[in-house]
């Protein structure tokens, strides 16, 4: 068993317990990952990795994103969302004029500073893990890129937003600084991530749907998600594939591609480089 599961997580768990739901359901020793973490507070598409198919991880995880985020004018809390401890704060309404003319601001590559409670190490450490523990945590500003970010509703103190952007966007810290934009402060009161590269919210299943059916009938092959060209080799060349070996490609386009054998199955990912292919990852 090898290849991807599209989950469309619930709010209230982590990502790895939905990860540990899923292994529940496999046979002993098989390993499950998934391609990029959802806050507990977060719905929507969660990319399992089945098997072999973990090596591909890093595939996934560089592809840009789109969610749908509600936000609240007026609240505040350290983790810029509903899920920390919320305090209400005093500011003037703001108008739909003012919020348009701050998102204008947002577009394009931006500046952006992780939350205090995220996954990002700091020496050695997850933020959240320092700042559970009182722990002042300065986090540097990093480059990400905001490709959309349309205004779907407003009604004062509440807006939703559609945001498509850079793998690395933290959606919170962006809702946070929109809030000191307009001044006055506003949080994340839901979110759900819609797309992963081109991978739709209506390929993901449930949880229920994924214990009902079982992982097997629900897995999807490696090469329909990674979005790679398709190169189908021969024995002789997928011997040498396998053994790590270059093979004379003349005539491709330079990139990665999906090995697949002559009878379609995923061999693993190569790249064409000068005329040849490389192997990058080999599953088989």
């Amino acid at each position: 068993m090898t290849g991807f599961l599209v989950v469309d997580k619930p709010r209230g768990i982590t990502s790895h317990q939905v990860t540990q739901e899923v292994k529940k359901l496999l046979p002993r020793g098989l390993k499950v990952g998934h391609t990029g973490t959802l806050d507990p507070l977060a719905t929507g598409l969660l990319i399992l990795t089945v098997g072999k198919a973990t090596r591909l991880s890093e595939y996934l995880l560089k592809k840009d994103k789109c969610y749908r985020v509600k936000g609240v004018f007026g609240l505040k809390s350290p983790t810029y969302d509903v899920d920390g401890e919320v305090e209400r704060v005093e500011c003037r309404k703001v108008e739909r004029e003012e919020l348009l003319r701050a998102l204008k601001k947002f577009r394009g590559e931006i500046e952006q500073k992780p939350p205090p409670f995220s996954a990002v190490r700091v020496k050695g450490k997850r933020a959240y893990q320092l700042a559970r523990e009182g722990k002042e945590v300065e986090l540097p500003k990093r480059k990400v890129r905001i490709d959309k970010l349309e205004l779907l509703s407003f009604n004062y103190p509440e807006f939703e937003l559609l945001v498509c952007c850079s793998s690395g966007t933290y959606v919170r810290s962006l809702i946070h600084d929109i809030g000191n934009e307009v001044g006055c402060p506003a949080v994340v009161k839901e979110l759900r991530r819609v797309k992963v590269g081109d991978i739709g919210e209506e390929m993901a299943v449930t949880l229920d749907e994924v214990k009902r059916r079982g992982v097997e009938e629900l897995l999807i092959p490696p090469q329909e998600l990674l979005g790679f060209p398709v190169l189908k080799l021969e024995e002789k060349e997928l011997e040498a594939f396998k053994q790590g070996r270059s093979l004379k490609k003349e005539g491709l386009k330079a990139g990665l591609y999906s090995v697949l054998t002559k009878n379609g199955r995923f061999a693993g990912v190569g790249e064409v480089k000068g005329g040849s292919l490389l192997p990058r990852k080999v599953l088989l």
